[in-house]
C-alpha cells in the first residue's frame, strides 16, 4: 500500500475515448524496447508439430507475474496438446508491463516454448494516463484501495532493469519488436475465426486493438475475460474488481464490443475456489518438472511459514474451463457494462439480466450498446483441481 498523499482535484474521466485518444497511448513501450528486434526463433520439429496438430488458437493477454495466476494460466494452454499458443501479450496491472514481460519470457524459457511462442509488451498505463496523481483522493473519496497492484512501486525502465532479477535469472530471448495491439490483429486477421482472446488483466491492448482495428471484431472466434465483481462487492475498492478498476474505459470498450462470444470469469467465482497447502502437495508430489521445481522454491517457504495459508487462482479457471467446458456448472447471460464515471462507483461491473417477459415480446432491458456475455458463477471443483494438478505436473 502506497502512503496517502494529498493530491489536487482533477477533471472526471470521461467515458467516451475517441480512436485519436486511443492512438495516443501507445507510447505504453520505451523507445529501447520497441526498437530491439524480435527474438523468436523458428519452433523446433517437435513443438512445430504440436502445434500444427492443436484445435484451438490463442492469445494470452496478461498482467503477469511470477508464478502468480497469470502464469498458471499461460502453464495450463502451454501443457495441453489441444493448444497452439501464438502469442503473450502484457499489459501493467498486476506488475509494470516491463516486469511482466520479463516474468512472461523467463517463464516461457523454463518450459522451453520461449523459442515458439512469442512475447509481445503492450499497454503500459491505462488509456486515460496514469492514475497515480489520484489514487490519494481515490481513497479519500471512495473508500479504501485495498490493492493497487503494479501502482505500489515505480516502473522500472526497461524489462532488464527490475527491481530484483527474475526467477531464475533474466530472460536470454527478447520481447517482439510490435505492440501487443498489432500483433492480436495481425494474428486475428491471419486465422479469421480461429482465436480465442483471455484478457487475463486490464483489457488496454484488447481496446487499443478493437478501436485500431476495427476490422479484426467479427474474426475473433471468442473472448475470454478474468475480471468483474458482477453480484458481490469489489475486492480493490468497495464497488469494483482490480482488473477493471484499474483500467476501466478499456473493459467498457472490450464488452462493448460485439464480439461473437464473450465469456467473464468474475470474483464471483472466484473468490470461491481456494488453493491450499492440500493441492500444492499434490502437484510439487509430481514428476519433477520445470514447472514443479518453481512451486517448491516459491510457494514451499509461504507453506512452511503458515500450513493454514490459503488463495484464489483466478486467471486458472478461464484456462480450465476453457480446456474442459464441462467443469463449468453454472452460466448465465448478462448483458455487461463498466460504470466509468470518476466516482465511487469507478470500475464497477454493472450486469442486467435478460428480460423474462421475452414471451410478450416486451424489449430485454439493458442500456443500448452492452452486449450479451456469458458469465461463470461456479465450477466442479474436483474436476478443475484434477486438471489444474495434471497439468502443472506433465513433463515439459
Amino acid at each position: 500500500m502506497v502512503s496517502t498523499v494529498k493530491m489536487p482535484r482533477v477533471p472526471a474521466l470521461v467515458a467516451t475515448i475517441s480512436t485519436a485518444v486511443l492512438g495516443a497511448v501507445l507510447l505504453a513501450v520505451p523507445a529501447s524496447q520497441a526498437q530491439s528486434p524480435a527474438q523468436v526463433t523458428p519452433a523446433a520439429p517437435a513443438a512445430a508439430a504440436a502445434a500444427s496438430k492443436a484445435t484451438e488458437k490463442v492469445i494470452m493477454d496478461v498482467d503477469m507475474g511470477q508464478l502468480n495466476d497469470d502464469a498458471v494460466a499461460m502453464f495450463m494452454l502451454a501443457n495441453s496438446k489441444k493448444v497452439d499458443l501464438l502469442g503473450v501479450t502484457v499489459v501493467s496491472g498486476n506488475t509494470w508491463v516491463e516486469e511482466g514481460t520479463a516474468y512472461s519470457l523467463r517463464q516461457l524459457e523454463l518450459i522451453e516454448q520461449a523459442n515458439r511462442v512469442p512475447v509481445v509488451a503492450g499497454g503500459g498505463e491505462p488509456l486515460m494516463g496514469s492514475r497515480q496523481a489520484t489514487l490519494a483522493a481515490e481513497q479519500d473519496l471512495f473508500g479504501n484501495v485495498e490493492y493497487m497492484g503494479a501502482y505500489r512501486r515505480e516502473r522500472p525502465a526497461s524489462y532488464r532493469e527490475l527491481a530484483s532479477e527474475p526467477y531464475g535469472g533474466y530472460p536470454r530471448a527478447k520481447p517482439a519488436k510490435e505492440a501487443a495491439a498489432q500483433f492480436i490483429a495481425e494474428q486475428v486477421k491471419k486465422y479469421p475465426n480461429q482465436v480465442t482472446l483471455f484478457v487475463l488483466g486490464p483489457a488496454t491492448n484488447v481496446a487499443l486493438a478493437v478501436r485500431s482495428y476495427p476490422e479484426i471484431v467479427p474474426l475473433v472466434k471468442q473472448v475470454i475475460y478474468m475480471g468483474g465483481a458482477i453480484d458481490i462487492p469489489g475486492n480493490t475498492s468497495p464497488a469494483a474488481e482490480f482488473n477493471w478498476w484499474f483500467d476501466p474505459e478499456s473493459a467498457k470498450i472490450a464488452l462493448r464490443t460485439p464480439f461473437k462470444r464473450q465469456l467473464v470469469v468474475p470474483n464471483d467465482v472466484a473468490e470461491r475456489v481456494l488453493y491450499t497447502k492440500k493441492e500444492y502437495e499434490r502437484v510439487v508430489g509430481g514428476p519433477n518438472t520445470p514447472i514443479t521445481k518453481m512451486f517448491r522454491d516459491l510457494q514451499g517457504p509461504q507453506f512452511e511459514a503458515n500450513p493454514a495459508r490459503q488463495s484464489f487462482v483466478w486467471d486458472a479457471i478461464t484456462s480450465a474451463v476453457f480446456l474442459d467446458p464441462s467443469i463449468a456448472t453454472k452460466v448465465e447471460d448478462r448483458y455487461l457494462d463498466i460504470d466509468t464515471s470518476f466516482g465511487p462507483d469507478y470500475g464497477r461491473a454493472i450486469g442486467y439480466g435478460p428480460s423474462r417477459d421475452r414471451d410478450m415480446n416486451k424489449p430485454e432491458n439493458f442500456p443500448t450498446g452492452t452486449q450479451k456475455v456469458q458469465v461463470l458463477f461456479d465450477i466442479n471443483r474436483d474436476a478443475f483441481w484434477n486438471l489444474y494438478v495434471d497439468l502443472m505436473t506433465r513433463p515439459i
